[in-house]
């Protein structure tokens, strides 16, 4: 896997290596007019099948690729793990959301998910859910804004220390820096902070991919969501 992202530019060359290849006999030998936005449909579909080829568990389909090249970097990039980087508990007596938001575009279909764990680390809550059209900022403030609804709508957690971590660190500069907000998602952030005060402290972290993937899984499952996933174990 952290040879991923090198196999894919040696796809990407090949694929547009092999349909300039063709396009050039079809208008040599055929006398074809040549049509550049079939001949990059062609190489997006090519790379793409190519890439489902080496790596089956590429979620990706040609459409998705032509909407926007937003999904293919996150895949490649997630697969060049950080050794070392791993999900830390929190203190005693404190439980942790991991959430991640996930957009096929700019802005594109998307989904949320998340997860709750204690400071034995054993599982507590999750969720997924489609959150309609955003682009990938706002759907990870989307998955940090569900989990304090959810935090709020579960006696068990008033008045306990809740952290919510996600690997947006723009989402996380916001929560924790008002003047940094943008404006017009002000409904969100005035939500959060009022539900913020069911508990005793609510904590906004960084964490890296590679200590949020069963977040990430949860919120790419979640763009292709058709009803919302949660639950409470």
């Amino acid at each position: 896997m952290a040879n991923f992202r090198k196999k894919t530019w040696v796809m990407l060359f090949f694929s547009v290596a092999w349909s300039m290849w063709l396009l050039h006999n079809d208008v040599i030998f055929k006398q074809k007019i040549p049509k550049y936005d079939t001949m990059f449909f062609l190489i997006v579909t090519r790379l793409c099948l190519w890439l489902k080829a080496v790596e089956p568990d590429f979620p990706y389909s040609s459409s998705d690729l032509l909407r926007s090249a937003e999904g293919l970097i996150r895949w490649t990039n997630s697969q060049t793990l950080r050794t070392g980087v791993m999900w830390s508990p929190p203190m005693t007596n404190r439980f942790k959301w991991n959430v991640d938001g996930s957009s096929i575009g700019k802005p594109g279909p998307s989904g949320i998910g998340g997860v709750l764990r204690n400071h034995h680390g054993i599982l507590l809550g999750i969720f997924s859910l489609s959150v309609g059209i955003l682009d990938s900022n706002i759907a990870e403030l989307r998955a940090v804004v569900k989990a304090i609804e959810l935090s709020t709508s579960n006696c068990f957690l008033h008045h306990k220390h809740i952290i919510i971590e996600s690997d947006s660190a723009n989402v996380i500069s916001w929560m924790n820096n008002p003047h940094n907000r943008p404006w017009i998602h002000h409904k969100l952030f005035s939500s959060a902070q009022r539900l913020a005060s069911c508990f005793d402290s609510i904590t906004y972290t960084h964490s890296y991919w590679e200590s949020n993937r069963m977040a990430d899984h949860l919120a790419t499952q979640g763009v292709h969501r058709i009803s919302d996933f949660v639950a409470w174990i």
